[in-house]
């Protein structure tokens, strides 16, 4: 169950971090974002204060340095 609701926070995060622009070094404020719609449209605040909870955000994940050309 937690596992569904740290996706559904890292894609919205993303989603938050495409809307303004796709900006370098902002990652720990879409997160924080992301996970805080998360928490209050919880119906009865469900999932405040769970024990466990992801606090943090994962890594973000290297961009590939392949951009498909091929070596003569």
């Amino acid at each position: 169950m937690e596992n569904d609701e740290e996706e559904l926070i890292r894609r919205r995060a993303y989603a938050i971090w495409e809307q303004e622009g796709r900006p370098d070094g902002q990652d720990l404020r879409h997160w924080e974002q992301a996970s805080q719609e998360s928490r209050s449209s919880a119906p009865n605040g469900d999932n405040l204060g769970r024990a466990g909870a992801r606090q943090t955000p994962p890594q973000p994940r290297r961009k590939s340095t392949r951009n498909g050309a091929r070596g003569q």
